[in-house]
């Protein structure tokens, strides 16, 4: 575990804490046209109010982000720098990718004036499990990425 490095640890939290609203905030002023000052404001009322909770989506949407960790440091046993990065960065890309699209796909139809279902709610339970397995294809992409010449050498 003393391969571990503290980005390791807390890059994922502060990527899974800041995407939802992060992803709501590009879409309000972006799609919505909604000044940013007003977006920003508008999202901080919104993290503990009833009906639209966006700290408890963010807290599931954090599961991923969690079993994340739990691998690198159980891969940070045997990998060491660059290898390790790679193995890191390729899972948290993986993460991201699946949660940036499916996030966008269901908070579009509110703001791009499109017909938003009345289940696509749901969809946030699933997300973050969705997640974990586009992180496993992006840990065995950086895993394979590790084995390049350039990266078994230490940082």
């Amino acid at each position: 575990m003393r391969n571990l490095k503290r980005r390791h640890i807390y890059l994922p939290i502060a990527v899974g804490v800041v995407t939802p609203s992060l992803i709501i905030f590009v879409l309000e002023v972006f799609v919505g046209h909604v000044p940013p000052l007003r977006s920003a404001i508008t999202i901080l009322q919104r993290q503990f109010a009833t009906g639209h909770n966006l700290f408890a989506l963010m807290m599931i949407g954090l599961i991923p982000f969690a079993v994340l960790i739990g691998i690198t440091t159980m891969v940070s046993r045997t990998m060491t720098g660059r290898r390790l990065d790679c193995v890191f960065y390729g899972g948290l890309t993986g993460i991201v990718a699946l949660m940036v699209f499916g996030h966008v796909a269901i908070w579009y139809p509110l703001y791009g004036g499109g017909h938003a279902s009345s289940t696509a709610v749901i969809g946030f339970l699933f997300l973050p499990f969705y997640c974990i397995a586009t992180m496993a294809v992006g840990l065995v992409v950086g895993w394979a990425v590790s084995l390049l010449p350039p990266m078994k050498g230490e940082i």
